[in-house]
């Protein structure tokens, strides 16, 4: 079967179009129309890019640390108000009066029994 070209210009096959294609090296190269020697306005390009990714993973290198310092004073945090509230409630347990009073049986120190006395005084 013939094809209507003109002379000088071959058609491409299917098949030979479909496969430069697939190819991932021909299709880059077609689609950003590359030749053999890399043009300097692609260079800028590819290093503009080559920059991109390297501000990307700096931050993303910096959130990924700033997760964990958090993640550590979270742990540090709520560890501190676990032996805070044990320590309060070892200081109430202490304060309260009966407590109080038997502590100071064992240095010789007794509950008054007797209401404190009233002094009045004459004028």
């Amino acid at each position: 079967m013939s094809f209507n070209v003109p002379k000088g210009q071959r058609k491409v096959p299917f098949f030979t179009r479909m496969a430069n294609k697939l190819n991932p090296s021909e299709w880059i190269a077609d689609t950003l129309n590359i030749s053999e020697e890399l043009p300097t306005s692609m260079l800028r390009k590819v290093g503009f890019a080559f920059c991109l990714v390297i501000i990307y993973i700096f931050f993303q290198h910096n959130f990924e640390s700033l997760i964990r310092r958090l993640d550590k004073a979270e742990a540090e945090i709520k560890e501190k108000r676990a032996e805070y509230i044990s320590h309060k409630s070892a200081y109430m347990f202490e304060s309260k009066h009966s407590q109080v009073s038997k502590a100071l049986d064992v240095r010789g120190l007794h509950r008054n029994i007797e209401p404190p006395i009233k002094i009045v005084a004459i004028q």
